[in-house]
């Protein structure tokens, strides 16, 4: 039993711990849902190493879609640098001795590597003919700026005082929630060793 309680403080110091390793930007996978002649979004704006996740919501009894990009404008999708996802359904039939086992109800594309920044027009071509044209717009990751502004200047004092104000409101946000946190994660501590002497 005792050994339990160790097992469950270790796991509580980890899920402490571990938030506070978070990167101020991870790559984000964006959604497309595919419908009877729509895209939502037609236009999508994402950044240098997210990617776009196509979803076949297309009720329609037996309609497949198909998400194809053609980079080298040789009307083919079998390019190195063309898409082609094959058919896509809205829901994969439960697996069988006639189901097909490459049935994907999504397809996903990185940007990042082979798809880089830029433009890209694409469509999705439903099983019955209709085609809808979308477009993704692949801009370069820009980081947070956490320094001081261009043009700061230190020691020297306006008459405007409106965003020094906003800035120390902003610092004093920080060191309450910061405080908070120390707190909490104190108070865990102390609940743990209450928990493993138990």
């Amino acid at each position: 039993m005792r050994r339990n309680y160790g097992l469950v403080g270790f796991m509580l110091i980890v899920l402490i711990l571990v938030p506070s390793f978070a990167q101020a930007h991870s790559a984000s996978t964006f959604n497309v849902i595919i419908k009877q002649n729509d895209l939502q979004p037609m236009a999508t704006q994402i950044e240098y190493n997210d990617s776009i996740m196509w979803y076949n919501a297309d009720s329609r009894e037996n309609v497949t879609q198909r998400i194809v990009f053609d980079a080298d404008g040789d009307g083919l999708y079998n390019g190195s640098e063309d898409w082609d996802s094959g058919e896509i359904y809205q829901d994969c039939p439960p697996p069988s001795n006639n189901s097909s086992s490459n049935c994907q109800e999504s397809f996903t594309v990185w940007f990042n590597g082979t798809w880089g920044i830029g433009e890209y027009n694409y469509q999705s071509i439903s099983s019955d003919g209709d085609v809808q044209n979308g477009t993704i717009v692949v801009i370069e990751h820009v980081e947070e700026n956490t320094g001081p502004a261009v043009g700061s200047t230190f020691g020297s004092f306006d008459d405007d005082d409106t965003e020094l104000s906003d800035d120390s409101e902003d610092d004093n946000m920080k060191q309450i929630f910061l405080f908070v946190g120390m707190v909490s994660a104190i108070g865990s501590i102390v609940l743990i060793v209450l928990l493993i002497r138990r």
